[in-house]
């Protein structure tokens, strides 16, 4: 029975979330599978404090011991090494919510987790920065034409088409930079590319 009850309570941690308790909540508690919801969710035996505060309101004091082995049971199911991993490479924090029994397994994954998540950000960063290069060389290619195009219009006096071929330069100038800085920016684009393919491979085992 407890094991469907776990069930039932490791589904509604997807529908409920870490949702305050109140006060029909606090007077038909289970504090045990409370306590293994609470594990299972990777959150820390602290969380009790906030069960306390909102049940307070109503009366209502947990059952510490039966919180205790109902987290414990919960961080079972969080606290491995395939959760480590996946929560570190989703760049979450760990909250020291895992039995000693069970932290290193987790934190190893984590700690590979967490070199993961540090080649995604790079690559993450390289490609937004070669997007807004991009769109910097877009917007100066519209300008030049716009420039070459008011250049060639009727009425207009010297000092005017001179100024407009400063401009001109100025924007070719501009553009070439920013060529450059494309090529460069696609480079380091793709040896993130590459560091992310071996990072997979080395991290293999969490697939």
């Amino acid at each position: 029975m407890f094991k469907l009850t776990f069930i039932i309570f490791g589904l509604s941690l997807v529908l409920s979330g870490c949702a305050n308790m109140n006060k029909s909540m606090c007077l038909s508690a289970d504090w045990q599978n409370i306590g293994f919801e609470d594990g299972a969710a990777g959150r820390p035996q602290t969380e009790i404090a906030q069960h306390r505060k909102d049940c307070a309101e109503h009366g209502v004091s947990p059952d510490l011991n039966a919180y205790r082995q109902g987290h414990d049971a919960g961080s079972m199911l969080f606290c491995t090494n395939q959760m480590g991993f996946k929560q570190g490479s989703a760049g979450k924090t760990y909250q020291n919510n895992c039995p000693e029994s069970l932290a290193p397994a987790f934190l190893a994954g984590f700690r590979d987790g967490e070199a993961m998540f540090a080649i995604k950000s790079v690559l993450d960063e390289a490609n937004k920065r070669l997007a807004s290069n991009a769109e910097q060389i877009d917007s100066v290619q519209a300008q030049l034409e716009q420039q070459n195009e008011l250049i060639i219009a009727d009425g207009l006096i010297r000092e005017e088409r001179l100024k407009i071929r400063q401009d001109i330069e100025s924007l070719k100038s501009t553009l070439d930079d920013l060529y450059l800085q494309q090529e460069a920016l696609q480079k380091q684009s793709q040896e993130a590319q590459v560091d992310l393919v071996r990072a997979a491979r080395r991290f293999s085992q969490y697939n």
